[in-house]
């Protein structure tokens, strides 16, 4: 039974509680109402009681007539009396003595029956002869019949009932007021939270649209639905995220795949020819095992560039050192205008220092510098722009540009301006993917900015170093083999 009760009790919402609640102080607020009208009329007819016993006094007979004592006198000499006084002889017949003859008394008289003539004293309630109301009566054996007292309860019932009045008046206005408080608190708080439990049941079925209500409650309740409408965002971003994550995930298993499958068809292709003994004389024998170096050499890069991401991914070591910009350009520069001859490189000069690994931010620029000369125009142009924010370095050419659509995807991997998969077209897709890299790990940031026919401008921001405060940090000083975008 007690285990049934505590489930009973975990079953009930806080709305029901709230309700039960509410019922049970009414009930107990009538019961006490109940509890005090009893005792009061109880304890008016005790009061009412100890007059009959005063009025009642000592009697004596006269006449066959008794005649009562403690009559007020006014002044005019009129006697006044509250009580009803008359006797009952031994046949059973009532004869009336005196009535009350105070302002607005009546001539009724108690009805008595036979079973109410008892041999003591008593005390008891009988009806008036008009229904007027009824008779608070004391009964008393008085030589051959009964004394019989009386005394209206007019008094007794309606001070009864201007106390039921007032209780039911004030019972009325506290459940009144209990209920009130109670629509309040169910408005302001349990409303709210019941709406709180069915967005969560929704999104946990999957609906990330629902949003809770704001300011229709109290303060907690309010800050309990930002919260969840600032987790349920969290959380759509968060599922939004992955989803980008995953198709990323996907597309990059699916480049590296296809990127891997050429040169491994080109060697096996010459290694099965070479096993048939298709290669005949030396020239045959020695262009296959180019072809077939220049396919693994590709496929090592390949390798090279993808573990170089995995480890920018993972946590880089990089010894960070003041390192002025000016002179690593103008060394990029100078090394690029050997590599591409066919291809005018302009630096117009800037300076700014920052706290870099000075060896892959080498590498950074010159993979965003390479990429120019290979991918755009025959001019290609290096500024340091001088702003409060940061350092800049741009690099801009006036190839053929890229789509917008384009451009805004450049740094990811596998991705290259040209959606072929012609080799003429450059490398896999994973030089700018690395600069970027590289930037995020100094704290920086790479844009691209490019459109058909205007050219490709591409910026790396970093943070300026502060004066002093060139702190290394542990890390190796290797950097990997420059890949083309």
């Amino acid at each position: 039974m007690t285990r049934g009760l505590r489930r009973t009790r975990r079953a009930l919402s806080l709305r029901d509680r709230l309700f039960l609640g509410l019922a049970a102080v009414g009930l107990v607020a009538t019961g006490v109402a109940v509890i005090v009208t009893f005792t009061t009329r109880s304890y008016l007819i005790s009061q009412l009681d100890d007059r009959l016993d005063s009025y009642a006094g000592p009697a004596y007979l006269e006449e066959q007539q008794l005649r009562p004592l403690f009559e007020i006198e006014d002044e005019d000499g009129t006697r006044r009396t509250e009580a009803w006084r008359g006797w009952v002889d031994t046949d059973g017949v009532l004869h009336p003595v005196s009535s009350p003859t105070v302002e607005g008394a009546s001539d009724a008289s108690p009805v008595l029956t036979y079973g109410d003539l008892t041999t003591t004293n008593s005390h008891l309630t009988a009806e008036s002869s008009d229904d007027s109301g009824d008779f608070r009566v004391l009964v008393r054996p008085f030589g051959g019949g009964w004394d019989i007292t009386a005394l209206p309860m007019d008094d007794v019932e309606a001070a009864t009932a201007r106390l039921v009045l007032i209780e039911g008046v004030g019972i009325a206005l506290m459940l009144g007021g209990l209920g009130a408080v109670a629509w309040w608190v169910n408005r302001l708080g349990i409303g709210p939270m019941r709406r709180m439990v069915a967005a969560s049941s929704q999104v946990a079925q999957g609906d990330l649209e629902v949003r809770l209500e704001t300011g229709a409650g109290s303060v907690e309740t309010d800050e309990l639905a930002h919260s969840l409408n600032t987790m349920i965002g969290t959380l759509t971003a968060s599922l939004e995220e992955r989803e980008r994550s995953e198709a990323r995930l996907r597309e990059f298993v699916a480049d590296a795949s296809h990127e891997l499958r050429t040169p491994l068809t080109t060697v096996l292709g010459y290694a099965e020819l070479h096993r048939r003994g298709a290669l005949a004389g030396g020239d045959a024998q020695d262009d296959a095992w180019g072809r077939t170096e220049a396919e693994a050499a590709r496929m090592r890069r390949l390798v090279e560039d993808m573990l170089t991401l995995a480890k920018y991914d993972a946590e880089p070591d990089i010894e960070m050192r003041d390192v002025a910009l000016q002179t690593l350009a103008t060394e990029i520069v100078a090394d690029a205008t050997v590599a591409y001859p066919a291809t005018e490189f302009t630096f117009t000069g800037g300076h700014a220092t920052v706290a870099a690994d000075g060896d892959r931010l080498r590498q950074a620029l010159l993979n965003v510098v390479a990429n120019a000369a290979v991918h755009g125009g025959p001019h290609v142009t290096v500024a340091i722009p001088s702003g409060p924010d940061g350092a800049r370095v741009t690099v801009h050419d006036d190839g053929p540009g890229m789509a917008p659509e384009v451009a805004a995807r450049a740094t990811e991997r596998f991705v290259r301006g040209d959606s072929s998969r012609q080799r003429a077209t450059g490398g896999a897709g994973l030089g700018l993917a690395i600069t970027a890299a590289i930037v995020h790990a100094h704290g920086g940031s790479l844009d691209v900015v490019s459109a058909p026919g205007e050219g490709t401008t591409i910026t790396i921001s970093l943070p300026v170093a502060a004066p002093g405060s060139t702190a290394p940090r542990s890390g190796s000083d290797d950097s990997s083999a420059t890949s083309p975008r």
